[in-house]
């Protein structure tokens, strides 16, 4: 008996010892757990940025909340916040019983839905919000981060207005030249009041542009809530428009049902031209070859060039024609047809051009200008430009008894370039010239040299302008001599004005001088100077997110500034790089001095990690040269959020084992392998004792038989 309890209390004191261990391993675990905390959560919005919501009513917005880090977030609040407090027009809550998320798992999210309420009177504007979120780890260390979204306000309600239009339409949906057409639009009374004494009109109409036939208003007596009319209005264009976009406006006047003022405006563009809006052909000189030897009287030569169509539409009705520039006709004449048609030329193409002419006997020894003179239909409108060539003649003058009479020196500029060839107005550049003395045996003394670069800037009122001044030097130069055949050189740098239209310009060199024998003279050449303007386009500030998620459609929009001092023509937005876009190509059209465009669309980013993407805006300065500009951007992709919803908001310990775990569980199975040996050799040599003590027993019974024997 005494043998059965010592084996109890044995067992007891081992299951003691089991509960110290145990307690030993959980307070191992908890140690390791303080050794390694949990990490930081991280949520932020991941779309938009830029929602779009209607004054007057209650919008509501669907905002992507993600975690994005590989540790859980607990009691998450949300608490949206007006970045612009004093007048800001908008009214901002969460569509939940109330602003807190119970948890969001690692690399997973949320959507959540705002309600946002905005004033009937709201201005027409994007307000900025800031989400606030707070939130802990596992460990219950609190954490908090922001996200700003942008709220895009559109409201065709400013102020007292409670009058809409929209469906605006044209038929046919571009006027001829001349023609004309109808222009229709549906009126709205969105409420809440009645409208009285509406009346819708066309304002700003002109004869010269677009102009309205028979009516240009149609009233409305009394509009109810709700109703909707269609107004109707007979358009013209004018037959001396130039093909592209006019403006027409609707104007809405009237009274509510409370006797306040209700007026609305709305701007339309007419196409005129069909087909051929936004496009127009251009015409330049290229590859001229000029003489440049000296020819006799009624020796041949020839002037040739190529002329080509630069634009983007076909020319027509285009005329070359040749003669001698200034001075007494019939000195150098065409010996060739003095006109070249061509009924038209296409865009892009070049066709080739050449004239022979001769001097005549009434011409004397000198430098004589060409004059070509182009003129074309672009777009149904006149136009026309020049450009010279120069050709040195020699013809020995007569004395009246026969004899020859002696020849005068001549000066003639013989070579010229400006560097840059091209100028840019507002800008500097080097003009250099060499000037030659075609004389074969006299020289030429006190040579005076200047230029004149005074240009006509207007046809009617003939006023003229300097168009180059000098930088730092005179106009003006002087040579002691010229020998026969001898050039001189003389550079001048030059200022053109900023205002500068581009064409080539006319630059007048004046020579005076004297022979050896005193005998007086002067000359002028021409020079061209082909200025361009510079053109000067700024965008808006664009919104674009560091990171968003693949498949989520981002908002993007800006506005368009040509802030130069010449118009731009055919303005187009291309968006590329690795996204999907329904607007990868948008036309906007022309943009004239001062004015604006503006561009929206939305793209969503195809991979996850970076992902390039490119703003690209052109448009065709008046020289026709297209100019392009590259915006790149580099936005993160994330992954998509899991689509499973008993997934969400699952503790992440009960998915795997955490590493505190597989401790404990090691160190537990260590102390029960321990437990069981301790017992098992316990047991055993329990055993073997109690054999130890049965074979004594059994030996001292055998002695004891034996004394008895005895």
């Amino acid at each position: 008996m005494k043998k059965r309890k010592s084996i109890v209390s044995l067992l007891l004191l081992l299951l003691l010892m089991v509960q110290m261990l145990s307690g030993l391993s959980f307070q191992a675990f908890a140690a390791d757990e303080e050794e390694a905390p949990a990490g930081a959560p991280k949520i932020t919005i991941v779309n938009g940025p830029v929602f779009d919501v209607e004054a007057g009513k209650e919008n509501k917005v669907e905002v992507s909340v993600k975690n994005l880090s590989s540790n859980l977030a607990n009691s998450i609040l949300v608490m949206p916040k007006l970045k612009e407090v004093e007048n800001n027009p908008l009214n901002i809550s969460l569509d939940a019983p109330s602003n807190n998320i119970s948890s969001i798992s690692p690399n997973a999210g949320k959507t959540l839905t705002f309600l946002v309420d905005v004033d009937p009177l709201a201005e027409a504007k994007t307000y900025a919000v800031d989400v606030d979120f707070s939130y802990f780890n596992t460990d219950g260390v609190n954490y908090t981060s922001t996200s700003t979204i942008y709220f895009k306000v559109t409201n065709f309600a400013v102020g007292n207005t409670r009058v809409t239009m929209e469906n605006i339409k044209l038929t046919p949906s571009s006027l001829e030249l001349g023609g004309s057409g109808t222009l229709t639009a549906v009126v709205k009374n969105p409420g809440p009041l009645t409208l009285l004494g509406v009346e819708v009109a066309l304002s700003d109409l002109d004869a010269a542009t677009i102009s309205a036939i028979g009516v240009n208003s149609v009233k409305i007596p009394t509009f109810t809530v709700g109703d909707q009319r269609t107004v109707t209005f007979q358009i013209a264009a004018s037959e001396s428009l130039t093909p592209g976009n006019y403006p027409v406006t609707f104007h809405i006047t009237g009274k509510d049902a409370n006797g306040g003022s209700v007026t609305f405006t709305q701007q339309y563009y007419v196409s005129v031209g069909g087909s051929s809006v936004g496009e127009k052909g251009e015409l330049e000189i290229i590859n001229m070859k000029e003489p440049t030897q000296t020819f006799g009287v009624n020796q041949n030569f020839n002037v040739t060039f190529d002329l080509h169509n630069k634009g983007t539409a076909t020319v027509k009705n285009v005329k070359v024609s040749a003669a001698e520039y200034g001075g007494e006709a019939g000195n150098v004449v065409p010996k060739s047809a003095s006109v070249e048609s061509f009924p038209t030329i296409e865009a892009g193409k070049t066709v080739p051009v050449t004239f022979t002419f001769a001097p005549t006997g009434n011409a004397s020894t000198r430098n004589y200008t060409i004059e070509f003179t182009v003129e074309y239909e672009q777009n149904n409108k006149q136009v026309s430009f020049k450009q010279y060539a120069g050709v040195n003649v020699s013809n020995p003058e007569k004395k009246e008894d026969g004899e020859t009479k002696v020849s005068k020196p001549k000066i003639i500029v013989s070579e010229y370039h400006a560097d840059p060839r091209i100028v840019m107005a507002g800008e500097e550049f080097d003009l250099s010239m060499t000037f030659l003395n075609t004389h074969a045996t006299k020289a030429v003394k006190n040579v005076k040299m200047y230029l004149t670069m005074v240009e006509e800037t207007s046809s009617e009122s003939k006023t003229s302008a300097n168009i180059f001044t000098p930088v730092d030097s005179s106009n003006t130069f002087y040579f002691d001599s010229i020998p026969s055949k001898g050039t001189v050189s003389q550079s001048i740098r030059l200022y053109t004005m900023p205002d500068a239209q581009p064409k080539t310009y006319t630059v007048t060199v004046n020579f005076e001088y004297e022979d050896a024998e005193g005998n007086e003279f002067t000359a002028t050449e021409l020079l061209g100077i082909n200025v361009k303007q510079s053109t000067e386009v700024e965008t808006s500030e664009i919104a674009m997110p560091p990171s968003l998620e693949m498949g989520m459609y981002n908002s993007l929009y800006f506005d368009i500034y040509n802030t130069g001092n010449v118009e731009l023509s055919n303005v187009k937005v291309l968006l590329s790089g690795d996204i999907d876009t329904q607007n990868k190509s948008t036309y906007l059209g022309n943009c004239t001095k001062g004015e604006s465009l503006y561009f929206e669309g939305s793209f969503a980013v195809l991979n996850e990690g970076e992902n390039n993407v490119v703003i690209t805006l052109s448009y065709t300065d008046p020289s026709g040269e297209e100019i392009t500009k590259d915006m790149e951007y580099t936005i993160t992709g994330t992954a998509p959020m899991p689509m499973d919803p008993t997934m969400e908001g699952m503790d992440p310990t009960m998915a795997e084992p955490q590493e505190g775990g597989s401790r404990t569980m090691l160190i537990i199975g260590g102390v029960v392998v321990v437990v069981v040996l301790v017992i098992v050799v316990l047991v055993v040599k329990h055993v073997k004792k109690k054999k130890a003590d049965a074979y004594i027993a059994h030996e001292e019974e055998d002695d004891e038989d034996d004394d008895r024997e005895q």
